[in-house]
């Protein structure tokens, strides 16, 4: 559940000096720098550079085998490596408010690596210092997170080379509309009446695929174990482990479907190229908010059509560079591939993930929905003082969509203009399937001349910021909260 109980931290020191979410912070000036987007293979071994992440393989380094002759790929991998990294170019500054960003920027100079990682040295891990002097609780609320290590990419997705997930269908568009998550979406607040109405993670039964194969917030243990003719991947979130075959056995049938798929391995040289097909469509997101960077609301539909093509490459005793290959011809207008490196740790601390037997969410969430339908509490307005010219414009009906790449839906709000010139600001409701009737005032609805902010009355906190147009005709703003934020502009019916 994304409300569990976090991992322990890396025991390494050399972990412990390095910052949780170091990309999320200022993304500066751009350097472009032109990337080729090849498979990775034996071939991008050597030098650093761009095919290999500026991650060398030393000249003479002689790949380990297996007491059977395979190449020993195994290792107890730390995925929390990477968990700075966006899933988008950019998602972090304009989601979250950070500085201006390249679009066309694939890579960090090494001069900003270089003070990437000087400015991550020293501040330590603060969850693992808090434990240390027995401060339970506090190592709890503060280190919830694994510390992440600057990295010289910029996004996880390298391909297509925008750095950007591609259009979704009007299929998948229309399945998005109608996947459940317990995350809200900005103006909506859920009814809850059973499992259905939440998604694979809520229900603790899967992260889905490929979300499960890149990095989250804590949790990112990842073992590979190998015997003759199989490679298993041992994953700590959920506890999910894929068995991989190695040794040409024909697939199941078609009719086989399986949340993480049916797997089958080949060795291409010293590299593990896994396609992977049968996956269950419809129940858990193709991606989810365990991707810094995400879109909102984990409503990112699959179908069982969805195809991933994986590659692992060990480049040297201590890093393996992993990517995965998305395709679904139902729900994407193209394909995407994300890739990242991961360094061998054996000291890294995997702890249970406590999820279904602790899992009390789902049934908390239904009781007190069903409640709050039952027992409706209507919210006082609070009316604010502004200009004439700012009442009149802003009195009436405004619609607007926000920009989730996943999801089509509108909101529509209502500003009343009172007697003594004081406007109240309401969230009407949304297009959302099985939301609940709403007619609420927004809550800490501020104006100063033509900004405006407040809070939706909803089930989860999101914030608007906007300014009303000279016009009287249009709001631009952002909507945010824990998940992110997307872009939201209003329009006056």
């Amino acid at each position: 559940m994304h409300r569990m109980m976090p991992t322990r931290r890396n025991a390494d020191q050399a972990f412990r000096q390095t910052l949780r979410g170091l990309l999320l912070g200022s993304l500066a000036a751009a350097i472009f720098v032109t990337t080729t987007y090849g498979q990775i293979n034996d071939s991008i071994r050597g030098v650093p550079s761009e095919a290999n992440h500026f991650i060398e393989t030393p000249k003479g380094w002689v790949h380990p085998k297996t007491p059977w002759g395979e190449p020993d790929i195994q290792a107890n991998l730390n995925m929390m490596q990477a968990a700075g990294i966006p899933l988008e170019r950019c998602a972090n500054a304009v989601r979250f408010g950070g500085a201006p960003c390249d679009m066309n920027k694939a890579w960090w100079t090494e001069q900003e690596y270089k003070d990437r990682i000087a400015a991550a040295a020293g501040r330590g891990d603060l969850g693992r210092q808090l434990i240390e002097k027995g401060e339970f609780g506090r190592a709890l609320l503060s280190g919830v997170t694994d510390p992440s290590t600057p990295q010289r990419q910029t996004t996880l997705i390298v391909d297509p080379p925008s750095g950007l997930l591609p259009a979704l269908t009007p299929e998948g568009k229309k399945r998005a509309l109608e996947m459940r998550s317990g995350w809200s979406l900005p103006g909506e607040s859920p009814s809850y009446d059973w499992t259905t109405d939440f998604d694979s993670w809520d229900r603790c039964t899967t992260r889905g695929m490929p979300s499960s194969m890149m990095p989250y917030r804590y949790n990112g243990g990842f073992k590979i174990w190998q015997a003759p003719g199989v490679v298993v991947f041992d994953l700590e979130m959920i506890h999910d482990a894929r068995i991989i075959p190695t040794d040409g056995r024909p697939r199941l049938n078609a009719a086989v479907k399986q949340y993480m798929g049916e797997s089958r391995g080949r060795w291409e040289g010293n590299t593990l190229v896994i396609e992977t097909t049968n996956y269950k469509g419809w129940h858990a997101p193709l991606i989810n908010l365990a991707v810094v960077g995400s879109p909102a609301g984990n409503r990112f539909p699959h179908s069982d059509q969805m195809k991933t093509t994986e590659r692992i490459t060990r480049l040297n005793e201590d890093m393996w560079l992993y990517e995965i290959k998305t395709e679904d011809p139902v729900v994407l207008t193209g394909s995407f591939t994300v890739r990242y490196p991961m360094r061998n740790d054996p000291s890294y601390e995997w702890w249970e993930y406590a999820c279904h037997e602790g899992n009390t969410i789902v049934p908390n969430y239904t009781t007190t929905s069903r409640h709050e339908r039952a027992n409706p509490e209507k919210e006082e307005a609070k009316p604010i003082q502004v200009s004439a010219d700012i009442a009149n414009a802003l009195a009436g009906k405004w619609v607007g969509r926000p920009a989730i790449k996943t999801i089509d839906y509108d909101i529509e709000l209502e500003f009343v203009k009172n007697a003594d010139g004081t406007v109240v600001g309401k969230l009407i409701g949304t297009t959302l399937p099985k939301e609940r009737p709403v007619n609420q005032p927004l809550r800490n609805f501020v104006m100063k001349e033509r900004r405006i902010n407040f809070e939706f009355p909803n089930t989860q906190s999101w914030n608007f910021a906007g300014e009303l147009s000279a016009d009287g005709t249009t709001i631009t703003g952002v909507t945010a909260s824990a998940q992110g934020g997307a872009v939201l502009n209003f329009r006056k019916r």
